[in-house]
This record gives structure tokens, C-alpha cells and sequence, in this order.
């Protein structure tokens, strides 16, 4: 009743990131996606609740990638870092080459640093800036330790410490280039807004409201409402509502559990309820949604 939909194994998709890839070397995987097809069908451009950090890169061509709310164009020497928890689709409409994949914080943790060693890294966090721009020196830079890594990756004696040792190389040299582009202090609103969308994305299955999100912040629901107005140029309620919509179409893609079930897992007890506001957001309802999905 509730298995997985498949995906088929040539595509090139955020989801072969996420599911299949995980079960290679300790939860590390990396793969170059010029290496298969890059046609996408509708079912394979799925939503995807990224449940290890993946990484994207190209060095040729042209890719969209959604993350979160955002949608991002990427091109040469650039990449995009999705962190853990982190909702995102990768589209492909021109030939890429570069390097995809993603790890688990226990293939870092592993080795020798600390339980701390992962806070350095901004990218890592939902609501940070997803895409990194790099120019000619740091692009050789990267380019270098990727292949390194694919080739040890791929040598059928393999040696994880090495893969290891490589990527938190690559993840510092990535730190380093986001530090120069992004760091600054942030303003009180900026870091409201901030924790609101952590605690947002750790209850995304969860109907809480915007006066209980308010209280978890310690300000007023109506603080809450007028900083993420502000600072997003949404309101609280949209936020919840979208990333709630978005949570039903992963499950709609994902399993065969019915709407019914779909709506309780996503904290709404009333099924017509549900399907009112999924047709408001995506214009059509769950069932047609999921008849779509199995027609394409």
C-alpha cells in the first residue's frame, strides 16, 4: 500500500540523488550526470525532501534547480549545496556535465573532527543562499578535488578515509568562497526570519499555526506576521501553507497512500478541507493532481 513509486535508473533527477545514491560508501555518493540520459518526464521532475546534504556542480551547460522556494539558473563553475531537510527538484534542459551526489553528517562525522565540525558551514542551513558562484582560480580549485574524489570513488579498492579527507577539503574550499559572497551581520528581522523557517521545516508535517510558531519565537503573532512580510514578502500563513502543499505533492508522487491518509500526514484532519487548499494553491485537486502524475 505505502511503497515507493519508482524512478527509473538512467534519469537525472534530484531523487536518485537522495534515494539510491545513499547506499553507496557509507552514505557518500557522487556521480557525473553526462553519464546517462538527461530526458525528464513530469514524474521524474519531482519534489524531493533532501534527507542528507546534496551537493550539484557543473562545469558545462545549463541546469534549473528549485530549492525550497527559490529557483535557480546554473551555468558553468557554478553550484548549488542543498542542505539535509531542505524540499528541492533538479531540471535539466541543457547538456550537463560536472558532478552530483550528497552525504550523510555521519560519513564527516566518521573521521576524526568533532560534533561541532559542521557548524562552520553556512550552506548547510535552510535558509542560507544555495547557489555559489566561483570564478577561474577557485573553479580549478574545486574541479581538481572533485575528480580526485570521483577516481577514488570509482577504484573498485576504494578508500573511504581518502573520499572523506577530500570532501571536507572540498566543503572548506566552498566555505571559504561563501564567507567572501555571503557572510554579514544579520538584522533582528533577518534572524527571526531565519529561525522561522527552521522550526517551519522541522514541523512541515505538522498543522501548527502562525500564533503557535509565534509563541516557539517568544514575540506576538502579529511581530511574526509583519518581520516575515518584510523580509520575504510573504506572510507566515502563505509560508505554512505552501510548504504544506508541497509536503502532500512529495507524498501524491512518492507512495500510494490515499488523500485521506496524505491529508493526516500533513496535520489536516479534514479531507475536503485539504483538498480546498491544494486546489487554491496548485488548481487543481489531489485526486486530478494524482491522475496527472500517473498519465505523464
Amino acid at each position: 500500500m505505502k511503497n515507493k513509486k519508482t524512478v527509473s535508473q538512467g534519469s537525472f533527477s534530484g531523487n536518485e540523488i537522495h534515494h539510491a545514491s545513499m547506499q553507496k560508501v557509507d552514505s557518500f555518493y557522487i556521480r557525473k550526470p553526462e553519464e546517462s540520459s538527461h530526458h525528464i518526464s513530469k514524474t521524474q521532475m519531482q519534489p524531493v525532501r533532501a534527507m542528507v546534504h546534496c551537493f550539484f556542480y557543473l562545469t558545462a551547460g545549463e541546469a534549473i534547480v528549485d530549492i525550497g522556494e527559490n529557483n535557480y539558473i546554473l551555468h558553468k563553475n557554478e553550484c548549488v549545496i542543498i542542505p539535509a531537510g531542505q524540499i528541492f527538484t533538479i531540471k535539466s534542459h541543457e547538456s550537463c556535465k560536472g558532478y552530483m551526489g550528497g552525504f550523510h553528517n555521519e560519513f564527516l562525522l566518521a573521521g576524526s573532527v568533532g560534533n561541532n565540525f559542521l557548524n562552520r558551514f553556512d550552506f548547510l542551513t535552510i535558509w542560507a543562499n544555495h547557489k555559489i558562484m566561483l570564478n577561474g582560480d577557485e573553479a580549478k580549485y574545486v574541479n581538481n578535488i572533485f575528480d580526485r574524489i570521483f577516481i577514488e570513488f570509482s577504484d573498485i579498492a576504494k578508500d573511504t578515509d581518502i573520499i572523506r579527507f577530500y570532501l571536507i577539503a572540498l566543503l572548506s574550499e566552498i566555505n571559504k568562497i561563501y564567507k567572501q559572497n555571503f557572510n554579514k551581520d544579520l538584522n533582528n528581522a533577518e534572524k527571526i526570519t531565519n529561525n522561522f523557517k527552521k522550526i517551519l521545516f522541522e514541523n512541515s508535517r505538522k498543522n501548527i499555526t502562525v500564533a503557535e510558531y509565534a509563541s516557539l519565537l517568544n514575540i506576538t503573532p502579529n511581530h511574526l506576521n509583519k518581520t516575515i512580510k518584510h523580509t520575504t514578502g510573504k506572510s507566515p500563513s502563505k509560508w505554512i501553507d505552501e510548504l504544506l502543499i508541497t509536503e502532500a505533492k512529495i507524498m501524491l508522487y512518492q507512495t500510494n497512500l490515499t488523500i485521506s491518509e496524505i491529508a493526516t500526514s500533513v496535520g489536516i484532519l479534514d479531507q475536503s478541507y485539504f483538498s480546498r487548499i491544494f486546489k487554491k494553491y496548485e488548481g487543481i485537486s489531489p485526486v486530478e493532481f494524482r491522475k496527472m502524475i500517473e498519465k505523464s
